[in-house]
């Protein structure tokens, strides 16, 4: 099904994609760090070339992991908690879609505007929605060979990505490392979902999970 081998290669291209934007908006942003600091406060409300990053980075990013989680709902529908893992991948990216469109303020405060609260309760929503998103996935590729040689693997990034998130939430109030601890918790779903998504394209549901 040619429509789902498109659908899957979201989850290649919009991590990359995000990647990319983060590193390029980061560089230009004088004084950012990139150890301490938010990747949502490069899309801050007022910040220099925050329009950019949301709609160049954020969006379009997170249309395609949503379009990515779909492919894996096409192709894993039959299957519960599979079916579940996959709308839980589906709403982590209409979460970093939603956060591109309502920025926070600048420097990520707790309170502050109504967008800036709106950003901060989808953003750790979305957070969890993935990481149980992939442990879910997990124990649904245990039992799919088409998929089994990846659910250890899937296991693996459901626990880093929790810790990582258990970290940054222990960092919010020093603000030390937090941006650190943000990226391994997105690098490791990110990275998940490019290796999912390239078996997803491979397969061209050619085969039968």
């Amino acid at each position: 099904m040619k429509i789902n081998k498109f659908f899957a290669l979201g989850g290649v291209v919009g991590p990359i994609l995000f990647i990319v934007m983060t590193s390029y908006f980061g560089s230009i942003r004088l004084g950012y760090n990139h150890m301490h600091q938010f990747i949502s406060e490069l899309g801050a409300t007022g910040t220099a070339n925050a329009q950019l990053m949301n709609f160049a980075g954020f969006i379009p990013s997170g249309i395609l992991i949503a379009v990515f989680g779909i492919s894996l709902l096409m192709v894993l529908k039959k299957q519960k908690y599979a079916a579940i893992g996959s709308a839980s991948i589906i709403f982590f990216g209409l979460g970093i879609l939603v956060d591109g469109f309502f920025s926070c303020d600048a420097g990520c405060p707790e309170a502050g505007s109504m967008e800036n609260m709106i950003h901060n309760a989808v953003a750790p929503i979305a957070f969890l929605a993935a990481i149980v998103g992939t442990g879910l996935l997990g124990f649904s590729f245990k039992r799919t060979p088409a998929f089994y040689s990846l659910w250890k693997y899937s296991i693996f990034t459901c626990f880093i990505s929790f810790v990582s998130l258990l970290a940054l939430l222990a960092s919010l109030e020093s603000r030390m490392f937090t941006g650190l601890w943000q990226r391994l918790l997105l690098l490791s779903i990110f990275l998940w979902c490019g290796i999912v998504g390239l078996r997803i394209f491979k397969l061209g549901n050619n085969k039968k999970p």
